[in-house]
């Protein structure tokens, strides 16, 4: 594992990432040479105005998306080299996602979205506990259209947190 001068171990380091889209003739430039280090146990946030490329970096770190240049490493493994094999492994292993839009299965339970999840990772934490974790133990039955916004989300926050992952990545995690 990688240590910087002050001894924390880097995490997730970005080194000139670049991601540009092209929508017919015009190219956009979400992310330009962006550099960083995310140490372990650190609490990152990343701010700015809409557009300004916080959600491709999100999707970037966490695999669901590619860069157009440069380099991304986790506990210095090379995610931007892997195949889509890798890609998926270092997904259900490493990272939970709180997406803006929760992405709730409609047709499972508040229980079975967070279960799924927590069985793809092969985590031994218990779904139950996850949901009573974020106050949701009487709503566990429940399906996604049964519940509030702001209960959805708490499933989300559950589903993530079953998987017991290396990092939480949170997409407008305040609405």
């Amino acid at each position: 594992m990688k240590k910087t001068d002050n001894k924390k171990e880097v995490l997730i380091k970005g080194v000139n990432l670049k991601k540009t889209y092209i929508m017919g003739e015009v190219e956009i430039n979400a992310l330009d040479s962006v550099d960083f280090e995310i140490h372990k146990g650190e609490l990152l946030v990343i701010l700015g105005p809409s557009g300004s490329g916080k959600s491709t970096m999100l999707n970037i770190i966490g695999g669901m998306d590619s860069p157009t240049g440069g380099e991304l490493y986790f506990e210095d493994t090379p995610v931007h080299e892997m195949n889509k094999r890798r890609l998926t492994m270092y997904r259900r292993k490493n990272i939970g996602f709180i997406f803006q839009f929760y992405n709730l299965l409609p047709n499972l339970t508040a229980l079975e979205n967070v279960d799924i999840a927590r069985e793809i990772s092969e985590s031994s934490l218990k779904s139950e506990d996850m949901l009573a974790k974020v106050g949701l133990s009487e709503r566990k039955n429940h399906f996604p259209s049964q519940l509030s916004g702001g209960e959805q989300q708490r499933v989300a926050i559950a589903r993530a947190l079953a998987k017991d992952p290396d990092v939480f990545l949170c997409d407008e995690p305040t609405g």
